[in-house]
C-alpha cells in the first residue's frame, strides 16, 4: 500500500513534543560528533602568494556542502613566511607556520610551500592535478565519538576513543571566520579584493587531564569578534593523536 502522507496518533494522554536544536554560540556551545572518522582539510595559504587564491576559492566550496561539520572539515591557516615579499597578511600567524613545519618534521609532508593541503595529516597533491574526488572516496574508519561543550570560557571534552591505538592525544579548538575580504595593496596579489572562508583566527592545544587520558577540561581564551569583520564564525575542534586530525566538531555561531 502506498501512502501519501503520515499521520501521527497521539495516544492514551501522550504529548507529541516539536523541539529544535539549540542555538551554538561564542559562549554557549555544545556539539557531539559521530563515531566515523572526518575529512579534516588543512589548507596552507598567504594573501602574498599568487597560487593561492584559487585554492581558497576551492576550500570555499565547501561551504554549499550539505555534510560540512559533519564529514567534512576545511579550515585555513595563513603562513608569515611569504609576509617579507611585500605584503604582510593580516590573518597569519607564527604558530600557523609552526604547525605545517611540524608536518614536514613528522613526515607528513614532503615540503613546505603555498598553497598546500593536508588531509587527515597527510599532504594532498591532488588540488594541482584536479583529482578532487579521489581522496574523498575512501571508507573512513570508526574512531570514536568526540564531545565538546563551552560555557562561557570553561571548556569540557571527552572523546570515546576506538581507534585501538593508546598513544596521547590533544584536543584543539579555533575560531574560523568566513566571508572575510582583504584588499591587497602591494606583493604578488597587489590590487586585488581577497575572499577569504574557513580562516583560521584564534587556535589553541588542550592537554588531557592527567587521571583521564580521554577527557579535557580549560579555561579558553576570551576572544572579541569584533577585531574581524567577518560575515560568519564557527567553533571548530579537533582531536589530534601523533600530531594526526583523528575526530572532529564544528558549528556556525549565532550572535549573542
Amino acid at each position: 500500500m502506498l501512502m501519501n502522507s503520515i499521520v501521527v496518533a497521539v495516544l492514551c494522554g501522550s504529548l507529541l513534543v516539536t523541539t529544535t536544536a539549540a542555538a551554538q554560540t561564542l559562549t554557549q556551545f555544545n556539539k557531539t560528533s559521530t563515531t566515523t572518522r572526518p575529512y579534516f582539510i588543512e589548507l596552507y595559504t598567504s594573501q602574498g602568494c599568487s597560487s593561492c587564491p584559487p585554492a581558497e576559492t576551492w576550500l570555499s566550496a565547501f561551504s554549499k556542502q550539505t555534510e560540512l561539520w559533519h564529514k567534512y572539515f576545511p579550515i585555513a591557516f595563513h603562513v608569515t613566511y611569504w609576509d617579507y615579499i611585500g605584503w604582510k597578511d593580516s590573518f597569519a600567524a607564527k604558530t600557523f607556520s609552526q604547525r605545517q613545519y611540524d608536518h614536514l618534521n613528522a613526515k607528513h609532508i614532503g615540503q613546505v610551500y603555498t598553497p598546500q593541503f593536508v588531509i587527515n595529516g597527510q599532504e594532498w597533491r591532488g588540488w594541482f592535478d584536479r583529482k578532487l574526488g579521489d581522496v574523498f572516496s575512501k571508507v573512513q574508519p570508526e574512531v570514536g565519538a568526540l564531545s565538546v561543550s563551552i560555557e562561557g570560557l570553561q571548556l569540557t571534552a571527552s572523546f570515546d576513543n576506538q581507534t585501538g591505538n593508546s598513544a596521547p592525544i590533544e584536543l584543539h579548538l579555533a575560531l574560523v571566520g568566513a566571508g572575510l575580504e582583504t584588499e591587497v595593496k602591494r606583493g604578488e596579489n597587489r590590487n586585488k579584493q581577497l575572499k577569504h572562508d574557513f580562516t583560521v583566527l584564534s587556535h589553541q592545544v588542550i592537554k588531557s587531564n592527567r587521571r583521564q587520558q580521554s577527557t579535557f577540561t580549560a579555561e579558553i581564551e576570551r576572544i572579541d569578534t569584533k577585531s574581524w569583520t567577518a560575515e560568519q564564525f564557527a567553533w571548530v575542534a579537533w582531536i589530534e593523536q601523533r600530531d594526526q586530525p583523528v575526530q572532529a566538531v564544528a558549528a556556525w555561531l549565532e550572535a549573542e
